[in-house]
């Protein structure tokens, strides 16, 4: 797969912020930090040099809020194909793919490119390319065939699969012991965790302790205004299995915009 390389208008780079508890910066401060650097629609739009997830998914909302196409999408990593912040790239391309981006490459040492390209062209769905300074390079690969029962997903920082008959286990609420209780569905037999979103402090709690979540996130809410708070401030790829009362013009959305799997 090879895509050829565009004009880009507009070009966005970290500004050295994170969320808790790597940073102290809120997700929607990061995200308006990002859109007061765009011209609503003007396009095309590269995000270079990412490094962690809250930064790269506030930048393609940001791209996405001022319809500004869609954007190609680099990130900085190692011979062992992590980012300072050792988040794995096929975890960032999962989101990056999920929320909309036209292509996705990284910015690696030299000798290091073949592996980490070849690594991730076995899942990716879009073009993928390597930083060469400040010029993007379109690796050519050729599609494999995939199975489409394992679907990706992402947690903070590693890329995870499940199929449309996982088992998600019981529900957890978004109380004070949350955190022990992610823990201890770490353990569990199950292939996920399930969070519960009931009301707006759910929300806040969850964003503070996503970080436990080593397993695939299925995110359960009633309310598509919770539901999608929640996907705002996760720094992952989540998704929804069918068990809420949410449409599915409103769960389609979601999926368009945060990435969202629906089972």
């Amino acid at each position: 797969m090879d895509a050829s390389v565009p004009i880009f208008r507009q070009v966005l780079e970290p500004l050295g912020l994170d969320v808790a508890p790597a940073g102290e910066c809120g997700f929607e401060e990061l995200a308006a930090a990002y859109r007061v650097r765009l011209e609503p629609g003007e396009g095309p739009v590269l995000i270079r040099g990412m490094t962690t997830m809250a930064e790269c998914r506030a930048a393609l909302l940001a791209a996405k809020k001022l319809n500004c196409g869609g954007p190609w999408v680099s990130w900085v990593c190692d011979e062992d194909s992590r980012s300072p912040t050792r988040v794995d790239m096929l975890a960032a391309l999962f989101v990056c793919e999920g929320m909309g981006a036209e292509a996705f490459g990284v910015e690696c040492p030299e000798e290091a490119a073949g592996e980490v390209l070849g690594g991730l062209a076995s899942y990716a769905r879009v073009p993928l390319f390597q930083m060469r300074g400040k010029k993007p390079v379109p690796w050519p690969y050729k599609p494999v065939t995939r199975d489409p029962d394992a679907i990706p997903c992402a947690t903070v920082t590693d890329p995870c699969f499940i199929r449309r008959t996982i088992d998600v286990g019981e529900e957890l609420e978004c109380g004070p012991d949350l955190l022990e209780d992610i823990i201890a569905a770490e353990d569990d037999p199950v292939g996920a965790v399930k969070i519960a979103i009931q009301c707006q402090d759910d929300v806040d709690i969850f964003a503070q302790h996503q970080y436990a979540v080593r397993k695939a996130l299925c995110l359960w809410s009633d309310v598509p205004e919770l539901l999608e708070g929640a996907l705002r401030v996760y720094q992952g790829r989540a998704f929804y299995d069918g068990t809420g009362e949410i449409g599915q013009a409103e769960l389609d959305r979601l999926s368009e915009l945060y990435g969202l799997i629906i089972l």
